[in-house]
């Protein structure tokens, strides 16, 4: 939102909730070789003027871009996917290439939670199928799974610890698992943010499976922001704390321990989960320290096997959102949606 590349932020003509604005930045200066690509190469500002409209409403947004009203809708909802493809003046491609990773996160510090037994018994229930039907459908080619810690396809992708999701479900044996770990009927709050479809769509997958499993659901359904707000409150569930919520991360935020901030095991100083695990925090120092590939690809083993073993959250799958925009647009790049080296054909 800040800084001196291509483009400079706006900030005089933001109406929160509906428009956001980027001028090109006539003092920036790309470099004057090599090939746009991701974030490499000359990154060129092609138009004096982005504005990034908030269209809640799909069917809205759908309309908007047929008709040309808009160029670019950045993330169309999958159901509407097969439309876009039938017109003739949109594109319908994928340029997020490290794709986006469902998880439930998990409040480590109060209970049921607080127990990792209890964490990783509800890992063996969870369906990542299940859950990315909900989300995008059955299309292959916009999903992939299953999912362990690390990015599906990366580096730091492997087997360890894989058991507890890719066994069969049975819900009679989670049940009992469960049991045995010390659940006794203790509330757990689920926080829903229903205005992102995808964030939706995995928490109630998620509510389904929790009354199945017989767990003492409250299921608070509200916007994005709100959850966002709420999950900052660490107090008691009578005080407006939360036991669990949904989440997507980019693909590219959980590729290596670096980025991966849902892995760690850093108590209060980390992310809301708030999981404490010193072995998991030593195993990422050691990542840092390996002195090559092979190193990390190891550690990076035993970081997933240990974060599974203690629940440090659930995921639930990766998928492949799909960009729509107009076909006189030119020169779109993978990796992200970027504005630089974008332009209007002639």
């Amino acid at each position: 939102m800040v800084g001196s590349g291509p483009y400079r932020y706006v900030a005089a003509e933001r109406v929160p909730g509906s428009l956001n604005v980027y001028r090109r930045f006539e003092d920036y200066r790309p470099r004057q070789d090599g090939t746009p690509s991701f974030t490499a190469g000359p990154r060129i500002a092609h138009f004096d003027r982005i504005e990034w409209r908030t269209i809640p409403d799909g069917a809205t947004a759908a309309g908007a871009l047929r008709s040309g009203e808009i160029d670019w809708w950045e993330q169309p909802l999958v159901d509407l996917v097969p439309d876009l493809l039938r017109q003739k003046d949109v594109r319908v491609e994928l340029v997020e290439s490290a794709g986006l990773i469902g998880q439930i996160r998990l409040n480590h510090t109060l209970p049921p939670f607080d127990n990792p037994n209890i964490c990783h018994a509800l890992l063996s229930a969870v369906d990542q199928t299940e859950m990315m039907d909900a989300v995008a459908g059955s299309d292959p080619a916009i999903r992939r799974g299953p999912v362990g810690i690390f990015t599906a396809g990366g580096p730091m992708a492997s087997e360890a610890g894989m058991g507890v999701l890719t066994g069969k479900r049975d819900l009679a044996a989670t049940k009992k698992a469960l049991a045995a770990a010390g659940y006794n009927g203790e509330k757990v709050v689920l926080l829903a943010g229903t205005d992102v479809p995808r964030i939706n769509a995995v928490c109630e997958v998620m509510a389904d499976l929790c009354r199945k499993l017989g767990m003492n659901l409250d299921v608070v359904a509200t916007d994005w922001g709100t959850v966002n707000q709420r999950i900052l409150n660490a107090k008691p569930l009578d005080q407006g704390g939360w036991s669990m919520f949904g989440i997507f991360s980019g693909g590219l935020d959980m590729i290596s321990p670096a980025y991966h901030l849902a892995a760690r095991g850093n108590g209060r100083a980390g992310v809301p989960s708030w999981l404490t695990d010193a072995p998991l925090e030593e195993l990422r120092g050691a990542w840092f320290a390996a002195p090559d590939l092979d190193g990390q690809k190891a550690l990076a083993a035993k970081i997933q096997a240990r974060a599974l073993e203690v629940g440090a959250y659930i995921p639930c799958g990766q998928y492949f959102q799909p960009t729509a925009y107009r076909r006189d647009l030119d020169g779109m790049l993978t990796g992200l949606p970027l504005f630089w080296n974008l332009r209007r054909s002639i």
